[in-house]
């Protein structure tokens, strides 16, 4: 099971404080690739102090020229806030930049309405400006001239150049996270974008309709489980350094992002919501040792493909630390997978 890393910026980028961040985030990278980590993605956020940046495929392009074998990509870009041949045209220019290291062009509908107001585009349009967006950019990436009866752009005998450095293209994996979002994913994509926060009984149900919807339309389902994961040389030091992690997860719970299971069932509140609930199994935490038992329940309940892993959060840890935990995973369970 390969392993991509999902990074996040300990403070909001704002001001001068940018530059900084960016150099953090390289230097995440480079770690990540000395240690064994094949992949590097980043997700899309907007007008939010949430600590992640704005341009996914600018950013895995910088990531990819200060790299030389890791993998780099987006997930998830939000495809309906974009025009389908300037993204075809972006992603082949870094695919060729990388030589074939775009690994995916992940794709979200998107859901922020602020989002959707800033880029003068209707939120009821999202489902199929994204399936529209899939399409175009398979019939782009072929380098040949072509036409396409967009309900939102005028696309008539164009051609996208350079084609991209793999052949037909990046792979476009599409989250999902409801029977719609599965039957898309199994539809139209190359891989499933796991949901990152519920249980495992949740996410093996997901699997099995995605799988289902794949093979219906004779693709080979693979998939990818996203993961918070928390990581440290004993079960005390573990807990010291999950805040940040906790933060996020009880904001999750709080907007209604959980499913509940017998771990939540008895919950009153996101107070109540304590490291030892969550790393049950939302959380990939604990020694390494720990962390491959997990990993190994995943592996054989749900049989994913991949393994995304984001090891920051906004808060913290801060830089060196978050460092020491990429080369820890990186040395003691990416070899053991």
């Amino acid at each position: 099971m390969r392993v991509g890393y999902f990074p996040c910026t300990q403070d909001p980028p704002n001001g001068a404080n940018v530059a900084t961040l960016i150099d953090e985030i390289i230097e995440q990278a480079k770690m990540c690739e000395s240690v064994g980590f094949d992949g590097f993605f980043f997700t899309e956020h907007h007008q939010q102090e949430d600590a992640y940046l704005p341009a996914p495929v600018l950013m895995a392009g910088l990531v990819g020229m200060h790299t030389t074998t890791l993998n780099v990509g987006t997930c998830v870009l939000l495809m309906p806030l974009y025009h389908p041949i300037r993204l075809a045209e972006d992603i082949a220019v870094i695919d060729q930049a990388t030589k074939g290291r775009f690994i995916a062009a992940a794709a979200g509908i998107a859901y922020q309405p602020a989002d959707f107001d800033a880029f003068g585009v209707r939120q009821a349009e999202r489902v199929r400006r994204t399936e529209e967006g899939v399409e175009i950019l398979r019939q782009a990436w072929t380098g040949e001239s072509f036409s396409y009866p967009s309900k939102y752009h005028t696309i008539e005998n164009v051609r996208v150049t350079p084609r991209p450095y793999q052949h037909g293209g990046p792979p476009i994996w599409l989250a999902g996270w409801s029977p719609p979002g599965l039957a898309r994913a199994g539809r139209m994509a190359d891989a499933w974008i796991a949901d990152p926060i519920q249980s495992i009984s949740v996410i093996k149900d997901y699997a099995d309709q995605y799988r289902a919807e794949a093979k219906k339309h004779g693709r080979d389902p693979s998939i990818i489980l996203m993961r918070d994961c928390v990581i440290g040389t004993s079960r005390e030091d573990t807990i010291a350094k999950s805040a940040p992690t906790m933060h996020t997860h009880r904001w999750y719970y709080e907007f209604g992002g959980y499913i509940q299971d017998e771990h939540t069932k008895d919950l009153k509140g996101p107070q109540d919501l304590t490291f030892e609930i969550a790393s049950k199994e939302r959380l990939i935490a604990g020694t390494p040792e720990e962390c491959l038992e997990q990993l190994s329940m995943w592996s054989e309940i749900v049989q994913p493909d991949y393994l995304m892993l984001r090891m920051r959060q906004p808060g913290g840890p801060p830089q060196a630390e978050a460092l020491e935990d990429i080369r820890l995973f990186g040395e003691k369970v990416i070899p053991k997978l």
